[in-house]
C-alpha cells in the first residue's frame, strides 16, 4: 500500500458546467467585487499602485478583459456581465509576480480576495518535504528508457521566490533547478503552478515560476523525460541542491533492478498488476550527492539488432522472401526424399504450414515480436530434429 500511495499520479479535477434541458442563461449585469491584501501585513505595502485584471473566457476562448485599480484600502470593483458557461479569471501583479483566483457563475456575489507578498531571489526560502524518482517503461529495441520524477516543495517564509533574471553569470543560482542525467530527453515539467519558463541550465533546467508561500498544501513539480541506453545500465545520480526530506527511488522489476548505496531497499509491491521494487532513504542534505543505478536493463534480441543494422527496408521485404524460399526449400526437399517415411511428412507438413502462418501473423502485427520468437526458435527446433531423423533413416 505504500509503494501504492508513492506511485499514484497527482490529479487535479476540473469543475465542468454541463449545459441542461432548459434554454441557455441570458447575460446579466453583475459588478464583482474584491479586495488585494498584503500576506505578511507590510506597512509599506500600498494597493492604489497595483492594477486588478479580470479576464472573462468562454472554454478558452477570451470573451472581455477589464482592469481597475484598488482603492488605499485594498477594495475594487469590477463591472461584467454574468452567463453560463464562463469563467472569471482575476489577477493582480505585484513584484514580479502574479497573483490570482477564478470564479465560476453564480459564485461572483462573494467577495475575491487576492493575498500578494513581498518578494525574493533567495532560493534557500525552499524546503523539499520529499523527491520521487520513477522509471516507467523501458523499450529495448530502441534502448531508452523513461522517468518520472516529483518534488513536493515549500516555502514557508513570507516571501515568494521569483527569479533574478539580471543576475550575472550562467548558474542562475537564484532559481528553481533540478538536475537532469547527461543525455536526457523529450522533456515536459508539468507544475500546480501558473506562469513561468523552462531554461536549460548546466546539468539540468531551471524554472523561472514564481514560488509564492505555502498556505495548507505544499506545491507540486512533476516532469518526464527520456534516455537513452547502449549497456543494460545506467545512472540516474544526481546531487540535490535543495535537499529533501526523503528520497524515494521506484523500478518496476521487469525493468531493471535499482540500486542505491544511499537508500534503503524496502522490497517490492504490486500495484495494478505489475511489481515494484522501492528503494528510500531520509534526511538528504542540501547539496549531497545520491547515487542512483538501474541495472539489468533489456537489450534487443539479435533479430532486433539485424533489422537495426540492416535497415526497415530489408527487414519488411528482404527477410520475409529469404523465409519463404527458406521454406519452399525445406518443403521440396521433404517430397523429393525418398526414404522420408509417412510419419515424418504428415510432421512436417503442418509445421511449414505453422511456419507460414507466425510469419503472416507477425508481418501484420497480430502477434508480438517477443511471441513471435519464441514460437519461431520452436518450430525451428521441431524441423531441425524431423530432419535428424530423417537423416538416421528408419
Amino acid at each position: 500500500m505504500r509503494t501504492a500511495a508513492i506511485v499514484a499520479a497527482v490529479a487535479s479535477g476540473l469543475l465542468i458546467a454541463l449545459p441542461g434541458a432548459t434554454l441557455a442563461q441570458e447575460p446579466t449585469e453583475v459588478t464583482i467585487t474584491g479586495e488585494v491584501r498584503h500576506g505578511a501585513e507590510a506597512a509599506s505595502f500600498d494597493p492604489s499602485q497595483l492594477v486588478v485584471t479580470l479576464n472573462v473566457l468562454e472554454g478558452i476562448t477570451p470573451l472581455s478583459q477589464v482592469s481597475a485599480r484598488p482603492a488605499p484600502d485594498g477594495t475594487f470593483e469590477l463591472a461584467t456581465a454574468e452567463a453560463s458557461g464562463r469563467t472569471y479569471f482575476l489577477s493582480v501583479e505585484y513584484q514580479g509576480a502574479q497573483y490570482s483566483t477564478s470564479r465560476r457563475p453564480g459564485e461572483l456575489t462573494e467577495p475575491m480576495v487576492l493575498t500578494v507578498f513581498d518578494s525574493t531571489s533567495d532560493p534557500t526560502v525552499l524546503t523539499f518535504d520529499s523527491y520521487t524518482v520513477i522509471v516507467t517503461g523501458a523499450v529495448a529495441d530502441d534502448r531508452f528508457i523513461e522517468v518520472l520524477e516529483r518534488a513536493v516543495v515549500r516555502n514557508d517564509s513570507d516571501t515568494t521566490l521569483v527569479p533574478d533574471l539580471t543576475a550575472p553569470g550562467a548558474a542562475m543560482l537564484g532559481f528553481l533547478r533540478f538536475a537532469l542525467p547527461s543525455g536526457a530527453y523529450n522533456l515536459d515539467v508539468r507544475s500546480d503552478l501558473a506562469g513561468g519558463e523552462v531554461l536549460e541550465v548546466d546539468l539540468g533546467f531551471a524554472l523561472t515560476t514564481p514560488v509564492p508561500p505555502t498556505r495548507g498544501e505544499p506545491h507540486q513539480f512533476e516532469f518526464v523525460y527520456r534516455l537513452g541506453y547502449d549497456d543494460p545500465v545506467v545512472d540516474l545520480s544526481r546531487t540535490m541542491r535543495f535537499g529533501a526530506g526523503s528520497f524515494r527511488f521506484v523500478t518496476p522489476v521487469d525493468i531493471g533492478q535499482p540500486a542505491s548505496p544511499r537508500l534503503e531497499d524496502l522490497g517490492a509491491a504490486e500495484l495494478e498488476g505489475r511489481l515494484l521494487r522501492l528503494l528510500e532513504g531520509q534526511g538528504i542534505e542540501p547539496g549531497e550527492r545520491i547515487e542512483l543505478t538501474v541495472l539489468g536493463l533489456p537489450t534487443p534480441s539479435a533479430w532486433s539488432r539485424l533489422r537495426r543494422k540492416a535497415g526497415e527496408s530489408y527487414f519488411r521485404y528482404v527477410v520475409p522472401a529469404t523465409m519463404a524460399v527458406a521454406m519452399l526449400a525445406l518443403l521440396a526437399y521433404a517430397l523429393g526424399r525418398r526414404r522420408v517415411t509417412a510419419g515424418a511428412t504428415g510432421q512436417r507438413e503442418p509445421l511449414l504450414e505453422q511456419t507460414a502462418a507466425l510469419e503472416a501473423r507477425f508481418h501484420a502485427g497480430s502477434v508480438s515480436r517477443r511471441q513471435y520468437e519464441e514460437k519461431r526458435d520452436e518450430l525451428k527446433r521441431a524441423l531441425v530434429e524431423l530432419a535428424l531423423r530423417d537423416r538416421a533413416g528408419p
